[in-house]
Parts: C-alpha cells; structure tokens; sequence
C-alpha cells in the first residue's frame, strides 16, 4: 500500500512525498522513525494499469546492496544490535526508497519477526536469493559471513550483467540508428534525388522501380510506417515479459551467431556462482538448485537447473542431467561430477565460475572487434544498393541528354 504524506522536518520545514507499507500504522511508524512530524497522511488508489509502470522509477541499484550488505555486515561483527545497525543505515542510506524498505524491515522485527521474514515481506526489494541467504545466516549463526556472501555475489552478478548489456548494447545501438537514417533518407532525402527520374522518358533498372515505389510509399505514409513500427516494438516487449514470449525470446537469443556463446558463458556463470553461493551457507543443494533456477535469467537453462533438482529428489546426480545438454559445455559437467564425488562441490562451481568469468570478458572484447568490419560491410552493401539504384541511372540519363 501507498501514502501520500506532509510532514515537518527536525528544522521545521515541511516536505511531501509517498510512503509504502502494510498498513497506516507502518506508514505512521516508518515516518516517525525517520524524524518527521506527520501533517497528512492519506492511501493512494493505485491504477493498476500504472502501478507497474511507476515502479520503473522505484528501485535499489545492485551497488546500494552491495554497500548494505557489507554495512550490516560490518555492524554485526562489531556487536551493535541488529535494529541499531538498521537505524543507522537507513538514516545514511540516500535513496530513499531503499531507507523506507529498510524502515519497513525495521517495524517488522520490532514486531517479533526475524531479519529474513522481515525482508520476506518486501519481495519487490529483497529476492528469494537474498531471503535465502539471510535466512541459512540466521540458522547457523553465520549471518555476518551470509551477509559478506551477499555482497560479494551481487558484486559478481552484476559484473557479469554489465558485460551482457555491454555485448548487445553497440550493436543494437547500431541497428537503431541504421533504421531511423533508412527512415529519414527514404522519406525525405530519396524523393529530391529520385524526381530526375521519374521526369527521364527511359528504361529504368529494377532496383530503381523498387526504391522509387519504396520513396513514394513513405512520402505519402510515413506517419502510417512511424506508427507501425512504433507499435510492432511495443507489442514485442509486451509478448517479450508475457509467460509463453519469455522462453520463445530465451530460446531464439541462444541461436544467434556469436552471441549466443556469449550468453552461454554469461548463464553458466551465474548458475555456478550462485549455486556455490548456496550451498556454502548451509542451504538443501535441491533447496539451492531451486532458488539458483530463479535468478539464472534464462528459461532453458531453468528448465535444466530444475531438472537437476528432480534428479537429486530421486537419489541422481546434477551432473547426470548437465550431461544430457549440448549446451552444457564437458568440462562444466566433469567439474560437477569431480565436485559430487568428493563432496565439495561448491568448491569446483567456484573454479568454473572464474574460467568462465575471464572466459565472458575475453570474448565481449572479441565481439567488439568482431562486429566493426561487420557493420562497415553491411553499410557498404547498402551504400552500393543506392549507387547501382539513383546515381548511375542519373549519371545515364546526363549523359543521354548531352
């Protein structure tokens, strides 16, 4: 639930904003404890069909819970209480939205909850992963060390996301930019050159018919175009996040050149950091493998991760099912199995890890210099396409005239 507040500061001036939590009484709570003097406070009826869109604005960046981690990490170590340490994060925390999550967790265990069950409570901000973990901390009583683990593999998880966006962001970027030139030189730079010949009484090539009714089809319906490819994008990234689009665009990424190997390391190095994470901190392997299926990032290898969690429940092991898979490469699976074997298998996860990590670097470098000559041809071919289709048949009809 949201509230809409007016409160007054410790200086007495008087500041406005939105508040979430369970009820009026935590909205009231979490305000107070961070040194406010309510004025109004009144729920906010969300539109549902804005409610998801809002929250692209409302969110913790990995970097703010790697600092929150190792902070409460460190207060824990140095023996001040657990709900001081939370106080004083809170209150130096900058984003706000994260201090009122933390706020809110603060209520909850003042309440009687324990640290984990109060994160439990806010899904949004604190994943099964971190839940998980905290919880297997809180068990054994390990929390700081679980909450070092934390730190550490969100650190790990996100190098290994940055490196994924950095392998599609330039040649996405480029595609983009090839589509709107294609868009503004059909639409009005074509024409201008294209009106010689139209008015020239001679037989034209046929790539020049095709671009002069391409040019004369967005002259008249390039708003219609605008419109269609506006819509056709949106409606991607629709089916993209519905249930059944999510594994057709995980399957169809995995089968573009060059990419897709990428990817693989990329995946098999988040399913072997995380599951290693896991298990270090005393959590079920079949509990574990279920929890790393979640966070992998991409339905074929969940699929696998949960079949290997299957197989555990049977007596079998997870590198009886890796090695049903081509996409899981044999070195991946002999490591599993040398892991099984001797019982320490979130030690070898921790080796592939790392050869996959330095693995994933070295080709996103790779990819960078891979796709430069790819583009230069493509914008050659396209360059000759015009050459062959407006300024040779100009270059005829000049020199017919002379």
């Amino acid at each position: 639930m949201k509230f809409k507040y007016k409160a007054q500061n410790n200086e007495g001036q008087l500041q406005q904003g939105i508040v979430e939590a369970s009820s009026t009484r935590a909205a009231k709570e979490l305000l107070i404890q961070n040194s406010l003097k309510i004025v109004l406070l009144e729920e906010i009826k969300e539109i549902p069909i804005f409610s998801s869109f809002l929250r692209i604005w409302e969110g913790v960046r990995p970097k703010e819970f790697v600092i929150f981690s190792r902070q409460l990490s460190t207060l824990i170590d140095s023996k001040v209480p657990l709900l001081s340490s939370l106080h004083s994060i809170a209150n130096q925390t900058e984003n706000r939205y994260f201090a009122i999550k933390i706020n809110s967790v603060i209520v909850d265990i003042d309440g009687g909850a324990s640290l984990s069950d109060a994160m439990a409570k806010n899904p949004e901000t604190f994943t099964p992963f971190y839940v998980n973990m905290v919880k297997a901390g809180e068990a054994s009583g390990t929390l700081q060390k679980a909450l070092n683990d934390l730190a550490d593999n969100t650190e790990k998880n996100y190098e290994l996301t940055a490196k994924l966006r950095g392998a599609m962001y330039y040649p996405g970027f480029i595609l983009t930019a090839m589509v709107v030139v294609g868009f503004v030189v059909m639409t009005f730079v074509m024409p201008k050159l294209l009106v010689i010949l139209k008015e020239a009484n001679v037989e034209l090539p046929l790539q020049t018919k095709i671009l002069i009714w391409i040019s004369d089809f967005m002259v008249s319906y390039w708003w219609a175009v605008g419109i269609a490819i506006a819509f056709g994008v949106s409606g991607i990234m629709y089916y993209i996040k519905t249930e059944e689009g999510k594994k057709e665009y995980d399957q169809l990424i995995l089968k573009i050149p060059v990419i897709n190997k990428i990817l693989h390391n990329v995946y098999i190095a988040r399913f072997s950091e995380n599951l290693s994470t896991l298990i270090q901190s005393g959590l079920p392997i079949t509990t574990a493998l279920l929890i790393t299926s979640d966070v992998v990032g991409n339905y074929v290898y969940q699929e696998i991760i949960r079949e290997a969690a299957e197989e555990i429940k049977k007596g079998g092991g997870i590198a009886d099912v890796l090695n049903k898979y081509e996409i899981i490469p044999p070195v991946v699976v002999q490591m599993v199995r040398v892991g099984e074997h001797t019982g320490r298998i979130e030690f070898t996860l921790g080796k592939v890890t790392k050869f996959y990590l330095a693995e994933t670097d070295r080709m996103v470098k790779n990819f960078s210099t891979l796709i430069e000559p790819m583009i230069m041809v493509v914008l050659a071919v396209g360059v000759g396409i015009l050459v062959s289709a407006v300024l040779l048949p100009i270059y005829q009809v000049a020199t017919s005239i002379t």
